[in-house]
């Protein structure tokens, strides 16, 4: 279980930091059309329509493609006002239930997103705009995040439970026998 659990954390640490790579190259990407759209505006009054539709859209993908990356390291928004005051195997084992909560966002964005992409994609609907881009092109990406956001909650929910219900303290000290969960 251990050999499968680490092959797992590896592979989906490998993928996670491919799909945050695309995320840093669509920012990049972003920046100097949006750079280069104000300036042909302000230069020659020539704006560049597509520019604003496709950033919209690569926001989405940013986000989508960044954030398991980000779970993964631990970089998302935590308030450590109580934790910080409670012992490291209380915030253990209230990390595993908060990160119960994560792994149920993850499996309703991955579910949900799956079956309104396929909707989208039965349906042939587009986005009305410039460029008329299939919806389905853009919702994609949400059930994608969220299968990867989810098997990152799967693996941080097992981790936290199991350094919770350790014999020992995750300090490394033996807890002392008959003493509970603190």
């Amino acid at each position: 279980m251990d050999k499968a659990k680490n092959r797992l954390d590896s592979s989906l640490g490998v993928i996670n930091t491919l799909m945050a790579v695309v995320a840093a190259v669509m920012i990049i990407f972003m920046m100097f059309a949006i750079c280069y759209a104000v300036l042909t505006r302000f230069l020659w009054n020539e704006p560049i329509p597509w520019v604003v539709e496709v950033s919209s859209y690569l926001m989405l993908y940013i986000t989508f493609l960044g954030m398991a990356w980000l779970q993964g390291k631990n970089g998302h928004v935590r308030i450590d006002l109580f934790t910080s005051i409670m012992s490291p195997r209380t915030t253990a084992l209230l990390d595993g239930f908060t990160s119960l909560g994560g792994l149920a966002v993850g499996l309703v964005l991955a579910w949900k997103g799956t079956a309104v992409t396929i909707d989208y994609f039965q349906r042939d609907v587009t986005v009305i705009g410039i460029l008329n881009t299939p919806q389905y092109v853009l919702m994609g990406i949400i059930p994608i995040g969220g299968a990867l956001l989810l098997l990152q909650f799967i693996l941080r929910t097992l981790r936290s439970f199991r350094t919770a219900l350790r014999k020992t303290q995750p300090s490394g000290e033996p807890r002392p026998e008959g003493q509970g969960l603190e």
